[in-house]
């Protein structure tokens, strides 16, 4: 198929292509709004060491370590229990399940990443209510901050550092509805391009209304079958009524000797 073809069947199933598209935008937008809508709230640490004996390469690289490290650890149970267990107005009862689907809930709650090698750590807490965000937060850093020689080896040659206070979302942000959305009409739109590619005829196009072409030509069409309708003789048009017409008539007896007298006398 030429590319100007193509542009042209475009044309011709643009009306397939809106429903494919509008259809995923709707259907997207409403498993989106089923989910529970969720804030955030985002703190920034930094991890800090003696690093008096130590070059610059060695130290991005022990950084980068601690970084990931501490990404990882933050998700773990035991780092679950010690949040919980701090000093801060966390709803435990949120979390009070068999432990597979505490720890999925856990990992839903918080994330955390690393950028590169600076060792900032910046950790992100999604929940229902903005205020349980802002506690687990506030919580996750402290157990960081007191307790992170639990997890390294380097006892008080590292530290870390609040850079960031927490910072509480005004709106939610999950799930993201504008993400969503574009990303259903990026996928939506190829997804249609190949249905009509791969589909061409005619019987493959999917309609809301129909175009003013298409009700012209019904229109056409049904006054055509009118007028041929109205032309055609009653045998044609009801063929049944007819039949019944011819076998209610009785044949009347021809007399053949009457006819023949009627004959002689006209003689």
């Amino acid at each position: 198929m030429e590319l100007q073809d193509f542009f042209l069947l475009l044309k011709r199933k643009s009306q397939t292509i809106f429903i494919i598209v509008v259809g995923a935008i709707l259907l997207t937008l409403s498993i989106s709004l089923l989910m529970p809508l969720r804030y955030e709230a985002q703190s920034k640490l930094l991890i800090t060491q003696n690093s008096a004996n130590t070059d610059a390469y060695a130290l991005s690289r022990s950084n980068e370590y601690l970084g990931n490290l501490f990404a990882q650890v933050i998700q773990s149970s035991s780092f679950l229990e010690l949040t919980l267990a701090s000093n801060y107005n966390i709803n435990q009862d949120y979390f009070k399940l068999d432990n597979a689907k505490k720890m999925q809930t856990w990992q839903r709650v918080v994330q955390a990443k690393t950028y590169s090698d600076s060792g900032i750590i910046e950790i992100s807490i999604y929940h229902e209510n903005p205020y349980q965000a802002q506690q687990i937060t506030i919580a996750v850093n402290d157990v960081l901050l007191n307790k992170n020689q639990n997890y390294h080896g380097g006892g008080d040659k590292i530290k870390i550092n609040i850079i960031d206070q927490p910072l509480i979302s005004k709106y939610p942000v999950k799930p993201n509805l504008i993400s969503n959305t574009i990303m259903a009409l990026v996928l939506s739109f190829i997804f249609s391009l190949f249905y009509v590619y791969l589909l061409p005829n005619k019987k493959y196009d999917l309609h809301i209304f129909k175009s003013k072409k298409k009700k012209k030509l019904e229109y056409q069409k049904e006054i055509a079958q009118a007028a041929i309708w109205n032309k055609l003789p009653t045998e044609q048009v009801n063929p049944t009524i007819n039949n019944k017409e011819k076998t209610n008539q009785v044949e009347r007896p021809v007399n053949k000797n009457f006819n023949g007298n009627i004959n002689n006398i006209l003689r």
